[in-house]
């Protein structure tokens, strides 16, 4: 799948509005995998034109946001085949728009906190992120 065609059709930093118009449409389970993988790119930005390792995130977020993570001591996901084959169908069709939504909130909640006179910290960019998805 060709993530980098969603992220390079952004030639400018979305605005806010922008984002929230992006976010609107979407889902409940959506929006678990959006807030998921901007969390993950937080953690890990230099990794965002990674086509594979954001495909691989993207997979990692739908599982536990699918549940069909059991809580265990592993932290391992438990999932019969019927359960693959969901995550492996909503990859298929919702990966590309939610990794570019993802792409735009994770830019857009960056020049938030860049313009903030304030300290950037990962619970601020986190409030952040949950004011977006809240609407």
């Amino acid at each position: 799948m060709q993530l980098s065609a969603s992220f390079s059709g952004m030639n400018s930093l979305p605005s806010a509005c922008e984002v929230r118009e992006l976010i609107r449409p979407l889902d409940e389970l959506d929006r678990k995998v959006l807030g998921g993988l901007v969390a993950v790119l937080m953690v890990d930005p230099q990794r965002l034109r990674d086509q594979e390792w954001l495909a691989q995130q993207f997979v990692q977020v739908a599982i536990v946001a699918h549940g069909f993570v059991d809580g265990g001591d592993d932290g391992e996901a438990h999932a019969s085949s019927c359960d693959v084959a969901l995550v492996q169908l909503y990859a298929r069709l919702r990966m590309q728009p939610v990794v570019m939504v993802a792409m735009a909130l994770f830019v857009r909640t960056a020049e938030d906190l860049r313009l903030m006179a304030t300290q950037p910290t990962l619970s601020g960019a986190q409030a952040l992120v949950r004011s977006y998805l809240a609407g």
